[in-house]
């Protein structure tokens, strides 16, 4: 019998499992207009995979009875600052999280901010004040420990501290001066586009530092489309992390450490939650906060008390199985419950580092829209949790047919 990890999933999963060969110029540097026209391939639980477009995703809702299509409306902020040093040179900054506080307050703030960065040439910059200056808006950035100086934190990043004049917000500033902040596997700079491409039509909250690309490929004429069905979209928030991006860990799955990403629910969520039944994700932000509610609602059961940052392990706590065993008879019997119980005063705020891979039961869909992701990703790793057919295969198919991959590229419906 092979030995089990900490997560109860046999340790023989790793983190190479999960690469494929991604040649670049399968690689989308840019979207398709208009977006409904991306490609769209479905793969049911059983059968042949069929190839289709976004138009065709409110006939194969229709197919399989949905009730509810779920997207994350989080809005990116163009957290990317190219700033000027006193000696010459240009720093490259991006913005990850307020140091205090929610996002909303930051970047709301009239006179400075402060916020955990990276910072692209950093050993060409030691503590004197950068600055950008544009149309009478002028904005310098220094360390936030004026005494320390330039102190690179756990995992690479810094706190600086913004100050402006000439604009009444952080916000303002980031409009004005913030370029968006693409994927690094682009390589290329923003440019004007993609302060409309590289957000979905139904962004609301700002928050992210990347965008939840599976909602991309909607636009006004597939939500008209979509309503006239009986499907208008049902929102969540999580704000999307830079830790998107990072890669697996080499060795088991069990040795990677999950980023933390912010959601916010209200009442009027857990209430459609709770009377829906056969609900569609929009994107893997969307499952991973659908899939958080659940867990939630079984921690509070247990303890009595809803964690501020859902543990990367908590629904593998039992060592026997891949997926412990729950107090709830249905993901619907959670979401009653969370309405008894949660702290919705009026919006539930907590941050969730839940990894969903294979040996993962999900409860909260029956379907999930996504883009192709990037090889070795946490993404690809809940793609392959959701999947009845090997995701090799289904990528496999993809590539031959030239779907577009990543954040600008094509995406699949997966029936679960």
């Amino acid at each position: 019998m092979r030995r089990k990890d900490k997560t109860g999933y046999l340790c023989s999963v790793l983190s190479s499992e999960f690469e494929y060969n991604l040649k670049e110029e399968k690689i989308a540097s840019h979207p398709v207009s208009p977006r409904r026209s991306a490609k769209l391939l479905r793969v049911p639980l059983c059968g042949e995979l069929e190839h289709g477009t976004f138009e065709d995703l409110p006939s194969y809702l229709k197919d399989l009875k949905c009730d509810s299509l779920w997207v994350n409306d989080t809005k990116v902020i163009q957290s990317r600052l190219y700033l000027v040093r006193p000696f010459g040179g240009r720093l490259e900054i991006f913005l990850l999280e307020p140091l205090v506080g929610v996002t909303e307050i930051a970047l709301s703030n009239r006179t400075t901010s402060s916020w955990k960065c990276m910072i692209r040439r950093v050993m060409k910059w030691k503590s004197e004040t950068a600055s950008l200056n544009l149309d009478g808006l002028s904005l310098t950035v220094t360390p936030t420990d004026k005494i320390a100086g330039l102190i690179r934190n756990e995992g690479g990043t810094y706190d600086l501290t913004f100050n402006w004049t000439g604009a009444p917000s952080f916000g303002d500033v980031l409009d004005i001066l913030g370029k968006m902040p693409l994927p690094p596997y682009m390589q290329r700079e923003s440019d004007s586009s993609d302060s409309i491409e590289y957000q979905t039509v139904f962004a609301r909250l700002p928050g992210s530092v990347a965008a939840p690309t599976a909602g991309l490929h909607y636009d006004d004429t597939l939500l008209e489309k979509l309503t006239e069905q009986g499907l208008p979209i049902s929102r969540l928030t999580l704000h999307v992390g830079a830790g998107t991006f990072r890669p697996l860990s080499e060795g088991s799955l069990s040795d990677h450490t999950m980023h933390a990403e912010r959601c916010l629910i209200t009442r009027d969520t857990l209430n459609h939650l709770a009377s829906t039944t056969r609900r569609v994700a929009t994107g893997t932000t969307s499952l991973r906060t659908l899939e958080s509610l659940f867990w939630m609602a079984v921690v509070h059961h247990e303890t009595g008390e809803f964690p501020q940052v859902l543990g990367q392990w908590t629904p593998y706590n039992n060592e026997k199985s891949a997926c412990r065993a729950t107090p709830f008879d249905s993901y619907e019997d959670a979401m009653h419950y969370l309405l008894k119980h949660a702290p919705l005063n009026p919006t539930w705020d907590f941050r969730t580092q839940i990894m969903i891979r294979p040996g993962y039961k999900v409860r909260s869909i029956i379907a999930l829209v996504t883009n192709f992701h990037q090889p070795g990703s946490t993404l690809l790793c809940l793609i392959a949790a959701c999947m009845a057919t090997p995701w090799e295969n289904v990528y496999t198919t993809a590539l031959q047919a030239n779907y577009r991959f990543l954040s600008y590229g094509d995406g699949c419906l997966i029936e679960l």
